[in-house]
């Protein structure tokens, strides 16, 4: 009947063929258009080359939504962000974080979501954003990658460091070095006899050691008695004193009364004590001239007054 009518036929194969895709690919899936869908938020501060708007986001490598919007955030600085539909089965919660992924060799990135361990309290929605936060991880090769540039500026300055190291003038440093432990090593070589003997050396520097100890020891254990009995008399003489100073006090204390007198009385009368001393000392020494002069004074004194008769 469709003899006349190709194109009706062909129209309705193509349809058939069309839904039948349609179905396969639902099945594959096993997703149908009513799944409901949660919207989360993503703030990128690195690169996300090969990151598009209708990417996708999967799920510790399992498909589970898309990227639905990217945007310029300059919110606390430059960010870029990405707002992601999750299917609402999804396990998301505040343990869970993003990163992303590059897909096969083509550059084109994916947004992978893991979450930690353990249990977690469910996402919250800040009060200044419109969906919850996803936090964002640089892991794996993008980490590498992100790093790359700091990596090779390193390298850069540890190949500046080695061509320093390897000039001119470090390389004659060297050369002089090793030839100099060249020599070291030969002149080591030359005396390994000596110095095979110097364990031998200091074995018996060692056994000289120890006996002079023991002598030492032997020497103290002989002079320890008279030792002892110094400590002793020392002892002894030490009490003595502290005796003898014991009475001492007691006796000045017994005659402060009258040694307080003697220092008053006594020692107030030693100034004049010394005059008349001194003055009797100067009589005896008078007469001791006159005696010198004339010794007959003794036995005649002349009178001054006296007349002198003529005979």
């Amino acid at each position: 009947m469709f003899k006349g009518d190709r194109n009706f036929a062909v129209g309705l194969f193509v349809s058939v063929a069309i839904a039948a895709f349609v179905f396969f690919v639902i099945w594959l899936t096993g997703r149908t258009g009513e799944q409901d869908l949660t919207r989360y938020t993503l703030l990128f501060h690195k690169d996300v080359s090969g990151l598009n708007v209708g990417g996708p986001v999967k799920y510790m490598g399992m498909k589970v939504g898309s990227v639905i919007l990217m945007d310029i955030e300059r919110v606390e600085g430059v960010k870029i962000r990405v707002d992601i539909d999750v299917l609402s089965s999804t396990p998301v919660d505040s343990g869970t974080f993003a990163s992303l992924a590059l897909q096969g060799i083509t550059g084109v990135a994916v947004v992978n979501l893991e979450t930690e361990q353990g249990e977690h309290p469910p996402l919250a929605v800040l009060p200044d954003r419109d969906y919850p936060i996803i936090p964002v991880r640089i892991v794996g090769f993008s980490a590498l990658m992100s790093n790359a540039p700091e990596i090779m500026n390193k390298l850069n300055n540890i190949l500046g460091q080695a061509e320093k190291i390897l000039g001119e003038e470090n390389q004659s440093a060297i050369a002089a070095t090793l030839e100099n432990i060249k020599v070291l090593t030969e002149t080591l070589a030359a005396e390994r006899e000596a110095i095979g003997a110097l364990p031998n050396n200091l074995n018996a520097t060692v056994a000289d050691i120890q006996a002079t100890v023991k002598q030492l020891q032997v020497m103290i254990s002989e002079l320890q008695p008279g030792i002892t009995s110094t400590i002793e008399n020392v002892d002894q003489s030490s009490k003595n004193l502290a005796s003898l100073t014991g009475r001492v006090d007691g006796m000045l204390q017994r005659h402060e009364q009258d040694i307080g007198r003697f220092v008053e009385d006594g020692l107030a009368g030693a100034p004049a004590l010394m005059e008349q001393t001194r003055k009797v000392l100067r009589d005896l020494e008078k007469m001791l001239q006159d005696l010198q002069d004339g010794p007959s004074q003794l036995i005649y004194r002349h009178d001054e007054n006296a007349v002198e008769i003529e005979p």
